[in-house]
């Protein structure tokens, strides 16, 4: 679903990066910024309006992956990759702590999910944007707006881990799927999801970010 590091290209087309380096992916999308450092396998980038971005170094040229072994004297290895007993263990290790981090920790069950949901939407800042109700059988989720009672759409859904994937059956939702992360506390769910767009990327974290297309929901059981 795409690299975000090409989401800044409006950003940059309105302002200048006094000495930035123009980065290149692997699809031959362009954008400036300049070299903060290596953050394992990402790359740290400060575009033209002063913040710090990051990006898969997989998904860059092979002229940019070389510039930033320049900057750091050695390429960053793959996760998958291990020269001994010693670092497969870390390396296993260090997975094992991203994919809980990305929803792919303790299994849960369907049973803890299924009942009736209230809650609301959240802005990037936490804040409630709007009310949504989710009813959640085995096999089905349908949303509906509480405050008019109005049915917004329904579809099927799988969980692995804390991810959660949707797809859309019915109204405004038929025909699109939803990559998501969750984490059941009792009886509050919080659920952040990319949306329907498919440049939109599965969250890493429970937070509404609408610059790449991520919205989160926080739900009480009733």
């Amino acid at each position: 679903m795409n690299t975000k590091l090409f989401l800044v290209t409006a950003i940059l087309t309105s302002h200048v990066v006094v000495n930035a380096r123009t980065w290149t992916s692997t699809t031959g999308q362009t954008a400036e910024g300049d070299f903060v450092k290596v953050d394992g396998a990402n790359v740290v980038l400060r575009i033209a309006n002063g913040t710090n971005t990051s990006f898969p170094i997989t998904r860059l040229s092979e002229a940019d992956q070389a510039f930033i072994k320049t900057q750091t004297g050695a390429a960053p290895a793959p996760a998958s990759i291990t020269t001994s007993a010693s670092t497969t263990s870390t390396s296993s290790s260090s997975k094992a702590k991203t994919e809980e981090k990305q929803g792919g920790g303790k299994e849960a069950s369907k049973t803890q999910l299924i009942g009736t949901w209230d809650g609301y939407m959240a802005d990037s800042d936490g804040s409630k944007h709007g009310d949504i109700r989710l009813v959640i059988t085995e096999d089905k989720i349908t949303a509906s707006n509480p405050q008019g009672n109005r049915e917004m759409g329904a579809g099927t859904y799988k969980i692995s881990g804390r991810r959660i994937d949707a797809t859309g059956t019915e109204g405004q939702f038929a025909g699109k799927k939803y990559e998501g992360i969750f984490d059941l506390d009792g009886k509050t769910l919080k659920w952040c999801s990319a949306n329907d767009n498919p440049r939109s990327q599965r969250p890493d974290k429970l937070q509404t970010n609408p610059q790449v297309g991520q919205f989160l929901m926080v739900l009480e059981k009733k």
